[in-house]
């Protein structure tokens, strides 16, 4: 009896030395996973965009992630008489937040590394110790890698979340800027527009002036009346005239023919009275006189 008693202590020994091996194994597994997905979650690093090596962004703190409470479904309601027809809503599931999901992942590892498993056996007591050690052991570790999962998870969408937000962000700034850009050109565009209607506003005012200008120095530079106006510089006796252009004045009407002297006696000549005087005139038959 002794040596059969020995000999399933043995037995039982050796099946609980290997549950509790196994057990072990489990253990650091699940505790590795939980270290890795804690550790990840304080990434801020987005993962890199797809097709490219370049990084999403930068996101905001996963612990800061609120969470959702669950919602049920409501039916869509089909418009009728004297009612208007309501959009259904899908159902959602709640959601812990970030610091829940880190919160719960960090305390079934404290409560795995608490349990140690034995790695001798001398006995039947000491066999079924260890092999409820093994049990309680693997449960902890089945409850670590739950919430290990649940942690990645939600990790996950929360990334996914935030490369939407964040490429969202990207193109309402490129839309903006887009945007302003136009606005920029638009203004720059009107202020030339306005400087070129300015610019010929000066020219034309220029030109109206000059115009005027010359119409006042034609209007007073002569004082020549005829079929049209002329204007220049010429001199005519002790008078001078100046204006833009040239003139010469009409040469000066002939001088008067003398007057007929008086008349006379026809017949012989006539003698002036002294001798410093003519002498004998007679008429030249052209209403004239001559020396006789």
């Amino acid at each position: 009896m002794a040596n059969a008693s020995a000999e399933e202590a043995s037995r039982l020994c050796a099946v609980s030395l290997k549950d509790g091996a196994s057990a072990a194994t489990s253990a650091k597994v699940a505790t590795a996973a939980a270290d890795a997905a804690l550790a990840a979650v304080k990434v801020l690093d987005l993962p890199a965009v797809a097709g490219t090596s370049a990084s999403a962004g930068a996101s905001t703190d996963y612990a800061a992630r609120s969470g959702v409470e669950a919602v049920k479904a409501v039916p869509a309601v089909e418009a009728s008489e004297g009612v208007e027809a309501v959009a259904g809503v899908d159902a959602v599931d709640a959601r812990v937040d970030g610091t829940g999901h880190i919160a719960e992942t960090t305390t079934a590892r404290a409560a795995l590394v608490k349990i140690k498993v034995d790695t001798k056996c001398s006995g039947r007591d000491q066999a079924a110790a260890l092999t409820a050690t093994a049990t309680r052991a693997k449960t902890a570790a089945k409850a670590l890698d739950l919430s290990v999962e649940a942690l990645t998870a939600d990790f996950a969408a929360f990334q996914t979340d935030e490369a939407a937000r964040i490429a969202a962000e990207i193109e309402a700034a490129r839309v903006a800027a887009e945007i302003e850009a136009a606005r920029v050109a638009a203004e720059a565009e009107a202020a030339r527009v306005a400087a070129e209607a300015a610019e010929a506003a000066r020219v034309a005012a220029n030109a109206q002036a000059a115009k005027n200008s010359y119409s006042n120095n034609s209007d007073t530079g002569s004082s020549y009346s005829g079929g049209g106006s002329s204007s220049g510089s010429y001199s005519s006796g002790g008078g001078s005239s100046s204006g833009g252009g040239s003139y010469s004045a009409p040469a000066p009407a002939p001088a008067p023919a003398p007057a007929p002297a008086p008349a006379r006696p026809s017949g012989g000549g006539q003698i002036g009275p002294g001798a410093s005087g003519p002498g004998c005139m007679t008429s030249n038959g052209m209403g004239g006189s001559k020396p006789c």
